[in-house]
């Protein structure tokens, strides 16, 4: 019904007469006999409908439903080969798939797979709606001899999420499929101001008649410059940007680069935070606290989201081998650690296992087992639904992975303005999914890789392969081994001049005095500003400069 439009409008206007005068179904039923053919499925699915919409008029609520229903059809209708379009052009729903919520993140994902848009490799967590709701509407709205054009996020054009949208697949409910090639894109980078809170790009595209994944363009159009105002009009547009031809941007490979990426792993997704970090609780009297069950409660802090900013954190006594530091990615500068946090991590050493509640009371750990009941009972109330409490401290193994725990560890942040890396020697820490980790074989090793993580020639080498952020390139994860970062070896000299640098910024910025209740930003930044004013950072550029400019790649 709802693909023959003038069908679709005479059911749903009688629909709205006689709920308005609250006529019962039988009666709707006599006219849909007499006034139109139908088969006896679908009468059964409009008499639903119609006491639906008779239920919503009872009670008042029936005044945008006929706007609704109306809306959903037209798509059915414009769907229709009758009706499909020369030209598509759209703004798509930018969502990535961590981002959704709820059922809808599963029926996402079991769409985008039927679609063959599903990216399910490493960043899977980046595949983005806006690449879906693209080659549906092609599928859906444009004829073969047409053309499509979308407004997508910057990174579409280079990022691993969107391989599979890269290669134009737009696949049919009955397993055929036709390709799009894509013809031309424009780039509105971070250069762009006043258009879109995010860095975005056009892209351009038709149907492939060779019918295979197509080459992309080898350039694009990249704008710059300020618009006047958000909602600029074309003559603003032409006269404050200027276009220039760009080469397509890179797509991020893991063919080439650095055998480290391997070696590094992702640290532990430990939140909700006032379940898992913890601060201690003073006690009042005369009794000093048990420092071998001290009493303890969930940090409560600024960037807790809800619903779990709402709750009142657990509290109890926590035996003190599950208690451990917990480095986050403000817990550390160049060279040098922070102050770490205090979690609760149920590790059992012995065992060589994470605990739940009724394991730690089966091992004889009633305290700990106690605490988790407690943080089970909200997650159970509260959390995603889709796995249990030590499920979601163990995301993907990301926890044990770090047991035992090595005497010497690198970490780097895993997002940010500039790149932040120092040395890790507390073996009974763990470290959180906002920091990158891994095992190095001495201090030597430890300090050659911070060396070079810490410049700043890295991180402009790294910037072709990060995604745009408002403020510009962000998220590092391990597009750091992009560049041909070869494996520390103590027989060769550059390999041990970097590394003895980074000793002596270790020192500059150990050098650099705390100050209490200090943002980690600003700490960060004092450090930056001491290692160049002693000149170790200058050092340090040239020496990494001439390692990544000499280096094999995959060495």
């Amino acid at each position: 019904i709802a693909s023959d439009a003038s069908l679709f409008e005479r059911v749903l206007r009688n629909m709205i007469l006689f709920g308005s005068r609250s006529e019962p179904v039988r009666n709707f039923t006599a006219w849909m006999e007499r006034e139109i053919s139908v088969s006896s499925e679908n009468s059964r699915i409009l008499e639903k409908t119609y006491e639906v919409m008779l239920r919503l008029q009872n009670e008042g609520r029936n005044h945008i439903w006929g706007y609704v229903a109306r809306n959903l059809a037209r798509p059915v209708w414009l769907a229709g080969e009758g009706q499909k379009a020369d030209t598509v052009i759209g703004n798509p729903p930018w969502l990535a798939y961590r981002e959704i919520q709820g059922d809808l993140q599963n029926r996402y994902q079991e769409e985008a797979k039927a679609a063959k848009v599903w990216w399910s490799g490493e960043g899977y967590s980046a595949n983005n709606l806006s690449a879906y709701f693209y080659l549906r509407a092609a599928l859906l709205y444009m004829r073969r001899t047409g053309r499509i054009a979308m407004v997508m996020p910057h990174a579409a054009m280079s990022r691993q999420a969107y391989t599979k949208f890269l290669e134009g697949e737009v696949a049919r409910s009955n397993n055929t499929a036709f390709y799009l090639r894509f013809t031309k894109a424009w780039g509105f980078g971070p250069e762009v101001k006043n258009l879109f809170r995010l860095p975005s790009c056009v892209l351009f595209a038709e149907v492939n008649h060779e019918n295979v994944p197509a080459r992309l363009p080898i350039q694009i159009s990249s704008f710059y410059g300020t618009l006047p105002r958000h909602d600029a009009d074309r003559a603003e547009a032409d006269a404050n940007l200027t276009e220039m031809t760009s080469p397509w941007p890179t797509q991020a490979s893991k063919q080439n680069g650095s055998s480290y990426r391997d070696r590094f792993r992702n640290g532990a997704t430990l939140w909700p935070r006032r379940l898992i970090l913890v601060e201690p609780v003073p006690i009042m009297g005369m009794l000093p606290p048990n420092p071998e069950a001290p009493l303890v409660r969930g940090r409560v802090g600024n960037q807790d989201n809800a619903p779990w900013k709402t709750l009142k954190p657990p509290e109890g006594v926590v035996d003190s081998d599950f208690l451990r530091s917990v480095y986050l990615g403000e817990s550390i500068a160049p060279f040098r650690v922070l102050v770490p946090q205090r979690a609760v991590i149920p590790w059992d050493v012995e065992n060589h296992q994470l605990l739940d509640a009724k394991s730690a009371a089966s091992l004889g750990f009633p305290n700990l087992a106690q605490w988790l009941e407690k943080a089970e009972a909200l997650w159970d109330k509260n959390g995603r639904k889709k796995r249990t409490f030590l499920e979601q401290y163990n995301f993907y193994g990301q926890l044990s992975a770090q047991f035992p725990i090595a005497p010497i560890r690198v970490v780097y942040t895993k997002a940010g303005t500039n790149l932040a890396a120092c040395i890790i020697q507390d073996e009974a820490a763990v470290i959180d999914q906002k920091l990158y980790w891994a095992r190095v074989e001495n201090l030597n090793e430890g300090r050659y890789l911070c060396g070079i993580l810490n410049s700043e020639i890295m991180r402009v080498g790294v910037e072709q392969y990060q995604s745009l952020g408002q403020g510009g390139p962000r998220d590092f994860d391990k597009y750091v081994f992009n560049l041909p970062i070869p494996k520390y070896n103590e027989d060769k000299s550059l390999h041990k001049e970097i590394a003895e640098a980074a000793r002596t910024a270790e020192d500059v910025a150990h050098a650099v005095p705390k100050i209490e209740s200090e943002y980690f930003k600003s700490t960060r930044r004092r450090v930056r500003d001491a290692l160049s004013e002693h000149g170790v950072a200058d050092e340090l550029e040239l020496l990494v400069g001439e390692l990544l400019n000499t280096a094999e790649v995959n060495p």
